[in-house]
């Protein structure tokens, strides 16, 4: 028999409610996550499927790569985070990109309702289709001093993220008003390589000498403090221009009526 024609189907079973709905904001693994999630059946006949679940501490997801907007794979995939070289083999990464697009997180369940499941830190976005919830059993599933081949190579230096106290109020702002949530963008963009062009929609403001993070409409100016790797979160600013802001102007995104807000509200440009 061919393998290469055999073919399976799966019915998802439910999807997961995220504040994260951009790739960008999904963390590499549930463990860095900063937001949490609600897994909603998609049936009500799972409810009887999960009662026993009560007393776990922690679960796995079987989720399906469903928002990807790409469906092609590669044997040899770049990731986030490289040892000596940037690319490896897929089967030896987590890239979303593979031949089959399936993908498994080690999620807290925090509380089971009649409609799904209260999950603690979860790395899925907004709408991804889970296949199966399985039990987490740390004497089966746990083991910490396993090898991890080219991981074990990896330089594991973390940035701590530190929000200025006005970038901190634009951030909490755009999110307060239905937006993106740049705290964990951040987050997950910079607390790794935070200067890794390859990787980020960076940008250089070389008058003010800072680094600027740009997500979809935003721009988030940061300063790297490399001696006690902390990377300095300076303020937001709209992307668009003073001309793209007035009411006439056409609208892509949606989101210009919140950026004209953000400007009122904050309308000073404070240099770097």
């Amino acid at each position: 028999m061919d393998d290469l024609s055999e073919k399976f189907s799966f019915k998802t079973i439910a999807r997961i409610e995220s504040p994260a709905h951009y790739h960008y904001e999904a963390p590499r693994q549930a463990v860095y996550a900063l937001q949490t999630a609600f897994l909603r059946w998609s049936d009500p006949v799972y409810r009887a499927a999960a009662e026993d679940l009560a007393g776990f501490e922690r679960i796995w997801l079987v989720w399906v790569f469903n928002l990807n907007k790409h469906d092609q794979w590669h044997p040899k995939v770049r990731v986030p985070v490289p040892a000596e070289r940037d690319c490896y083999s897929v089967f030896a990464t987590r890239s979303p990109y593979r031949p089959n697009p399936i993908g498994i997180s080690a999620v807290e369940l925090h509380r089971i309702t009649a409609q799904g499941l209260e999950l603690g830190a979860c790395d899925l976005l907004h709408g991804t289709a889970v296949l199966d919830v399985k039990p987490y059993i740390p004497e089966v599933d746990a083991f910490p001093g396993a090898r991890a081949g080219w991981r074990d190579r990896i330089d594991r230096r973390q940035y701590r993220i530190n929000w200025s106290a006005q970038a901190a109020a634009q951030a909490d702002f755009i999110r307060q008003h239905g937006a993106l949530d740049l705290k964990n963008m951040a987050a997950v963009q910079l607390s790794v390589r935070p200067d890794d062009r390859s990787r980020k929609r960076l940008s250089q403001d070389a008058a003010n000498d800072c680094h600027i993070l740009h997500c979809r409409t935003w721009k988030i100016y940061f300063r790297i403090d490399e001696l006690a790797l902390q990377v300095n979160i300076l303020r937001i600013d709209s992307n668009y221009q003073a001309d793209e802001l007035l009411i006439t102007a056409a609208d892509k995104y949606g989101d210009k009526e919140l950026h004209r807000a953000f400007r009122a509200y904050f309308p000073a440009k404070c240099d770097c």
